[in-house]
């Protein structure tokens, strides 16, 4: 397929809230899909209270990114607000303090997770995947934001999740980014991606893994490693790799679609918009 467009030639994708969040730019005919606010019928895991559902998944015509995670296409994007979310957590990574006892003192969850690193020191990258996935699935209790922090969305860094050894969905994701990054996995192999859960009617935030060729999927859902083609349901609204953000879609034939749902109000685990 000959594409359209490159990436200099897309600019100014978001609006405000309660506008569509992208908007039709240079030779790409970008049409708005209403958004749905049906509430949700399935229901299993403590993320699934959504009440805000894709009507469909977003397609677009031309990328940066080809082959991203669970089969789309990725376009960078500076102003993902998410990105300011994120760079607390990336600062404690870089600077070696993520995983560490405050005041001397070592929470359960930090022992656990020292302890998985001693375990799997010369271990392959799958099995330090599998081993960081279930430590931290098993010592990191499930809470949502509004209960924790008393705010809808709240992206917490690893030692605060590491502190209150508890957290939502996109904490997990964020601690085993910073316990592989420990591990010696680079910050640019790795995305948080918040996506939809199609099959559960929930937002959700998970660790993507690139090596090999492929997206691993770390997931607080499951202990289990899974590569994304194994997640036919999960559908990427929107990552952070690198520390650099990227909207995703998906090319579908000759069509040029693009999702007008809020995607920086998304709030993984609570389902909605905020």
């Amino acid at each position: 397929m000959t594409r359209s467009v490159t990436v200099g030639g897309i600019a100014d994708m978001f609006g405000l809230a309660g506008r569509g969040i992208i908007r039709a730019l240079g030779s790409i005919n970008v049409a708005a899909l209403k958004q749905s606010m049906q509430p949700a019928t399935a229901a299993w895991s403590p993320e699934t209270t959504a009440s805000v559902k894709p009507a469909t998944r977003p397609s677009i015509a031309a990328a940066a990114s080809d082959g991203a995670v669970f089969g789309s296409v990725a376009i960078p994007f500076k102003r993902l607000a998410a990105l300011k979310r994120l760079a607390p957590s990336l600062e404690e990574m870089t600077d070696g303090t993520a995983i560490s006892c405050g005041a001397g003192k070592c929470t359960d969850a930090v022992v656990a997770i020292k302890a998985a690193f001693t375990k799997t020191s010369q271990a392959s990258l799958r099995d330090k995947m599998n081993s960081v996935n279930s430590t931290i699935n098993h010592t990191i209790r499930y809470a949502r934001d509004i209960d924790t922090y008393k705010v809808a969305d709240y992206w917490a860094s690893p030692s605060e999740t590491l502190k209150r050894q508890q957290g939502d969905c996109e904490d997990f994701a964020i601690l085993k980014m910073a316990a592989l990054h420990a591990e010696g996995v680079d910050l640019k192999d790795m995305a948080v991606v918040v996506l939809f859960d199609q099959k559960r009617h929930f937002y959700h935030a998970i660790l993507s893994v690139s090596a090999g060729g492929n997206h691993f999927i770390l997931d607080n859902m499951r202990d289990d490693v899974l590569v994304d083609s194994r997640l036919p349901d999960y559908m990427p609204l929107y990552s952070i790799a690198g520390g650099k953000g990227y909207l995703h879609g998906s090319r579908v034939g000759g069509s040029q679609m693009a999702s007008a749902m809020p995607i920086e109000k998304v709030a993984p685990g609570e389902g909605v918009a905020f």
